[in-house]
C-alpha cells in the first residue's frame, strides 16, 4: 500500500479521546468543577487570576479585529500555532491552527490545552507589574541586606532608575571587593557580568540526563540543538512500521500537539505499539500498547536480558553489527581491547549471565514479558525504538544510552524505513529530530541573530546545577568541564576536577525559576537567605522572585511594538522567549509577533542590561551587535526552505523590498523569495507540504548505512562504537564514581535495589503533566480546574496504608515534606509513586509543609549519579508516604493567586 492511500485522519485520531478520558477517570483525577452558566468570565481580578486586561468577547470575529499568531514558550517544545483576536491593542480570543484544510501531507498544527490558555498565563494577576525592592533589604552587604527575612516580609514599589542603580552600585562593590567567583548566575543571560570578568553559573544535563555524554560518542545521536540530531525517521516514515516502542514517552502529556497525533495516525494503518515504563500512562491508553512494565531506574537489567534473549533466539543482525559497529564481539573488537559486550551479557566475565531471571528479580517486569519484547524488536521485524530522557534521571543509569542504542543496532534498526532507534522529545517526535528542516529560521547568520558579544571569560566557571545549594552553603564547588566562550566542551565534561573555594554574595536570574524548579528547595532557601543580594527579571512573580531583593519586570513576546505608526520598534528579549520564538518542528517555522503594548513598567531584557552597563561605565554596544528588533528581523530575513525539487538545497523564504527595510529601520538588502513579508507575518507560521514520493524525506543514519567510509559517524573509529574507550576515558577522568567505567555498557546497582536498606522505601519520580511545562503555565486557573496536582500511587501500597483518592497525603525524607491529594491507580507499579513535577511552593512557615506539593522539598543533591555529576538524577529521590492527619488540603484551584504585596 502506498504511503499516502493509507486512510487516516483527525477525526478518527480524536476518537482516541475516549481512552485517554477512561485512563485519566481510573487513575482518579477529578478538579474543581468550572462555573456553570456563566459564560467565559475574564475580567475582573478573582479567583480566575486575571488583570482587567483581557476583556471578554462573545464574537468570534469583530470589526477592525486581527487574528495574530503569537508565541508559546514554556518549554515542552512543541512550538504549536496559537493566534489571538485583537481589536484596539486588546486580546478578546484565542485559537489555535485552523487556517489550511488537515491533511496528511499539510497538517494543521494545533496547540495543546497549555497553549490555549495562554492569555491566562500572560494576563494573569501574578504578573510583576513594577520594580520591587524587599522592604528592609539595603545595600552594602552583611547584616544590611536582611537575608534572614527573605521570603518572609513585604515589598515595596521603586523606580526604575532607583532598581538600577541599586543593582549596579552592587555588582561594582562585589566585584571590586570579592571578584567574579563571588556573582552566581542562573539565568540564560546577563551579559553585562561578562564585562566585569565573568561569573559563576550552574552546568547540568537535567533534561537529558544520562543521555547527553555516551551517545555521541559512541557514534550516535542526540536532539535539541546538538551536533547530529538527524536520528530518527521522518513523521510519515512512522507509518511504514511494523512496531513503535515508546521508551517512557508521554507525549499526550508532555507535549500533546502534533506528536500524538502523528503516532495516532500510525496506529489507525496498523501499527503495533509498546509501552515501556513503570506506569501505563495516557499516551499507551491512547494508543492501545502492549505494557512492558518495568521499576522506575532498573531499564539497564530490563535491557541487557532483552540483549540476552535476542542472543538466545539468534534474532540479531550479525552482518549489520560487524560491518557498522565495534565492539559487539570479539571479531569486531578494537586493537588491544580484550572484553566484549556480547560475552559481558553471557555472563563469561562475572559468571552472571544476564538472563531474564536474573533482570526481573530487579527490574519486575515478567520474564515472558522480557522474553515477547526481544523477539517483538528483533532483527526480522521493522521497528523503531523511540527512548524519552527521563528514564536515564536515576543513578545506576550510566551506560543506558549506549545500551539503548546498542539494542537498536543487534536489530539492524538504523539506516531503513520502517526502522529508527533516537530520541522522540519535544519538537523532535515522529520528525527526524532537526536534521534538514523542511523550513528553518536564522541558520545562516546565528551569530548576528543572537546579538551578544561579551562572553564569560572566567575559567572553570561551572557549578554542578545538581549539588548548587550545597555548595554555595559550603563556600566551596567543584568544576568537571566548563563552557569557553559559548562553546560546549566535551558534554560538561572533558578535564579532570578541579576544586574552589569561593565567597558567594550574589545570586542573578532571568526568566528562570531556580528556587522552585531546583532541587532541595530547603537549602535553596538557607542558600538565598545567605547572599548579600538577590536580582530576579521576570515577568510574573514566581518562587524565585518571591526569595529575592530586587525585582525587575520583563515583558513577554506577546507584547511589543511592530507598527512603526506606533513608536519605537520593540520585541521582547527573554532568554527562553528568545530562544523559542520561531523555532518549529521539522515542517513548519512560526512567525509570531507582539499582540499589546508592554504591560504596567516592564521593559525588554536588552533594555535592562544595557541600562546596567551604562551605570558601570560601559555601552550596549559592549554588549549587543544589534538591537532587539533588528535580532528578530534577522532571523525572518534568513528563513529558508528545502527545495522540493531536489532535497539539498536552501532557498530564501521571505521577499523583502527596500520599503520594508525602511519602514522597520534596520539593517538589510533587499532580497526575493517565495512570500512576502508582510504575508508572512500575517499568516504567522510558514509550512511545507508533503507528498507521497518527495525528496524530503528523512532516515536516521540513511547516509551511514548506505556508505560508512563517506558518511562516518562522530566517533574515534567513525563507526557505532559498542565498545567506546572514548566514553569511558571521559566520565573515568571525572574521578567520581566507586568503580571504573567500562567502554562498554554494563549494569550498575540501581535506586531500586538500595531503597530497602535505609527509612525511605518508596521512589518517587516526576513526571511530565498536561496542566504544565515544568514551572509555566502553572497559574491558570482553567488549567488547574481541568487537571489537579496528585500523587498517584498504586491501589497495592494505597491499600495497605488505608489511602483512598481524594485523601490528603504528606510525603516526606530528610529533605522536606509536601502536602498532595491521592489518585489511587490501578496502571503504577507497587513501590514508587509518581509526583507531576512543577508544582509551585506554598511554604507554611510554621509546619515546613508545602501545601503547594512540589516534589523539590525532597528531591536533594544525595539523588546525583555516583558516575555523572553533572547530571541531575533527580527521578532517584526515596520516600516515605502517609495519610495526612492535619487539615484536608483544598484544590489548588481554589488557593489564593501567589502575587506580591506592596507594604
Amino acid at each position: 500500500m502506498a504511503l499516502l492511500e493509507k486512510k487516516v485522519g483527525r477525526r478518527n485520531f480524536l476518537k482516541g479521546s475516549a481512552a485517554a478520558a477512561a485512563a485519566l477517570a481510573a487513575a482518579g483525577i477529578s478538579g474543581c468543577a468550572p462555573n456553570q452558566g456563566e459564560g467565559e468570565k475574564l475580567s475582573g481580578t478573582g479567583t480566575d487570576g486575571m488583570t482587567p486586561h483581557t476583556v471578554a468577547s462573545d464574537v468570534a470575529v469583530l470589526d477592525g479585529g486581527e487574528w495574530i499568531t503569537v508565541d508559546c514558550w514554556g518549554n515542552c517544545g512543541g512550538r504549536c500555532v496559537n493566534k489571538v483576536l485583537v481589536q484596539d491593542g486588546v486580546v478578546l480570543r484565542q485559537k489555535t491552527d485552523d487556517v489550511d484544510e488537515d491533511t496528511l501531507e499539510h497538517p494543521q498544527q494545533r496547540s495543546c490545552p497549555r497553549g490555549h490558555s495562554m492569555r491566562q498565563h500572560v494576563f494573569n494577576a501574578n504578573r510583576v507589574k513594577y520594580p520591587m525592592k524587599r522592604k528592609s533589604w539595603q545595600p552594602g552587604g552583611g547584616e544590611n541586606a536582611h537575608g534572614e527575612l527573605r521570603g518572609e516580609e513585604g515589598w515595596e514599589r521603586i523606580s526604575w532608575d532607583e532598581a538600577l542603580d541599586y543593582v549596579a552600585d552592587e555588582l561594582k562593590r562585589v566585584y571590586n571587593d570579592y571578584g567574579p567567583r563571588s556573582v552566581v548566575c542562573m539565568g540564560t543571560d546577563w551579559p553585562v557580568l561578562n564585562l566585569l570578568g565573568g561569573r559563576l553559573q550552574w552546568n547540568s544535563t537535567e533534561s537529558y540526563g544520562n543521555w547527553y555524554n555516551a551517545p555521541i560518542r559512541m557514534g550516535g545521536s542526540i536532539s535539541s540543538g546538538l551536533p547530529d540530531c538527524g536520528n530518527n525517521n521522518d513523521r510519515l516514515d512512522m507509518l511504514n512500521a511494523e512496531t513503535i516502542v515508546l521508551y517512557g514517552v508521554n507525549p499526550a502529556w508532555h507535549n500533546a500537539g502534533n506528536a500524538s497525533y502523528y503516532y495516532r495516525l500510525a496506529k489507525e494503518v496498523g501499527v503495533q505499539f509498546v509501552f515501556v515504563g513503570p506506569e501505563y500512562n495516557v499516551s499507551a491508553s491512547m494508543l492501545d500498547a502492549r505494557w512492558i512494565r518495568v521499576r522506575p531506574g532498573t531499564d539497564t537489567a530490563l535491557l541487557l536480558a532483552v540483549a540476552y534473549e535476542m542472543i538466545r533466539l539468534n534474532n540479531i543482525d550479525l552482518d549489520f553489527l560487524h560491518k557498522y559497529c565495534i565492539g559487539y564481539d570479539a571479531e569486531t573488537l578494537p586493537t588491544g581491547a580484550e572484553e566484549n559486550f556480547q560475552s559481558y551479557v553471557l555472563g563469561d566475565y562475572d559468571g552472571v549471565p544476564k538472563t531474564p531471571e536474573w533482570a526481573s528479580e530487579i527490574c519486575g517486569t515478567p520474564v515472558e514479558d522480557i522474553t515477547w519484547f526481544a523477539e517483538t524488536i528483533g532483527a526480522e521485524h521493522d521497528v523503531m525504538l523511540h527512548h524519552n530522557y527521563a528514564p536515564s534521571r536515576y543513578r545506576g543509569t550510566i551506560d543506558l544510552p549506549q545500551l539503548f542504542l546498542t539494542v537498536g543496532c543487534m536489530g539492524g534498526h538504523l539506516g531503513r524505513s520502517g526502522n529508527s532507534v533516537g530520541a522522540t522529545f519535544s519538537i523532535e517526535a515522529g520528525n527526524g529530530g532537526h536534521a534538514e528542516k523542511l523550513v528553518r529560521v536564522g541558520a545562516v547568520v546565528a551569530e548576528r541573530a543572537t546579538g551578544k558579544t561579551a562572553k564569560n571569560e572566567l575559567e572553570d566557571s561551572q557549578m554542578p546545577k545538581s549539588t548548587i545549594w550545597r555548595d554555595i552553603l559550603a563556600g566551596h564547588y567543584t568544576c568537571y568541564g566548563d563552557y569557553r566562550n559559548g562553546e560546549i566542551d566535551n558534554g560538561f565534561v572533558g578535564r579532570d576536577p578541579k576544586e574552589y573555594d569561593f565567597d558567594p554574595k550574589i545570586i542573578v536570574n532571568d526568566f528562570h525559576n531556580p528556587l522552585q524548579a531546583t532541587e532541595d528547595i530547603n537549602s535553596g532557601i538557607a542558600a538565598f537567605k545567605k547572599m548579600d543580594m538577590i536580582v530576579n527579571i521576570d515577568y510574573r512573580f514566581t518562587l524565585t522572585a518571591e526569595y529575592a531583593d530586587i525585582v525587575l519586570p520583563c515583558f513577554t513576546a506577546w507584547e511589543g511594538n511592530l507598527d512603526p505608526a506606533q513608536g519605537e520598534l520593540d520585541v521582547a528579549t527573554n532568554g527562553i522567549i528568545r530562544m523559542s520564538k520561531f523555532q518549529c518542528n521539522r515542517d513548519y517555522a512560526l512567525f509570531p509577533r507582539p499582540v499589546v503594548q508592554p504591560l504596567f513598567e516592564s521593559k525588554n531584557e536588552q533594555w535592562i542590561y544595557t541600562q546596567i552597563a551604562e551605570r558601570l561605565g560601559f555601552t550596549g554596544d559592549d554588549i549587543y551587535q544589534t538591537s532587539s528588533l533588528q535580532a528578530y528581523y534577522d532571523k525572518i530575513e534568513t528563513a529558508e526552505y528545502l527545495d522540493p525539487a531536489d532535497g539539498v538545497t536552501y532557498k530564501r523564504l521571505v521577499t523583502i523590498t527596500q520599503e520594508d527595510i525602511d519602514a522597520w529601520g534596520v539593517n538589510g538588502e533587499p532580497q526575493e523569495g517565495i512570500i512576502s513579508l508582510a504575508d508572512v507575518l500575517a499568516a504567522g507560521k510558514y509550512q511545507a507540504s508533503r507528498t507521497e514520493g518527495d525528496k524530503l524525506g528523512h532516515i536516521g543514519y540513511a547516509d551511514f548505512v548506505a556508505d560508512p567510509e563517506a558518511n562516518p559517524r562522530q566517533s574515534e573509529s567513525g563507526k557505532i562504537e559498542i565498545y567506546c574507550q572514548s566514553k569511558a576515558d571521559e566520565i573515568n577522568r571525572m574521578q567520581h564514581g566507586p568503580d571504573a567505567l567500562k567502554p562498554y555498557p554494563t549494569f550498575h546497582e540501581t535506586t531500586w535495589q538500595q531503597k530497602d536498606a535505609g527509612d525511605y522505601h518508596f521512589l518517587m519520580y516526576q513526571p511530565h503533566y498536561l496542566r504544565r511545562s515544568h514551572t509555566a503555565y502553572d497559574e491558570g486557573i482553567w488549567l488547574r480546574e481541568a487537571w489537579p496536582n496528585p500523587v498517584f500511587i498504586s491501589a497495592e501500597d494505597a491499600a495497605v496504608k488505608g489511602i483512598a483518592s481524594g485523601d490528603t497525603v504528606r510525603v516526606f525524607n530528610d529533605a522536606g515534606a509536601f502536602l498532595r491529594i491521592a489518585s489511587v491507580t490501578e496502571t503504577l507499579m507497587p513501590g514508587c509513586i509518581a509526583v507531576p513535577h512543577g508544582a509551585r511552593t506554598y511554604l507554611d512557615k510554621e509546619t515546613g509543609l508545602d501545601l503547594g506539593g512540589n516534589e523539590n522539598m525532597c528531591v536533594d543533591a544525595l539523588t546525583q549519579d555516583d558516575y555523572f555529576p553533572t547530571c541531575n538524577g533527580y527521578n532517584s529521590c526515596l520516600v516515605d508516604f502517609e495519610k495526612y492527619d492535619g487539615e484536608a488540603l483544598q484544590p489548588d484551584c481554589l488557593f489564593e493567586p501567589a502575587i506580591w504585596t506592596e507594604e
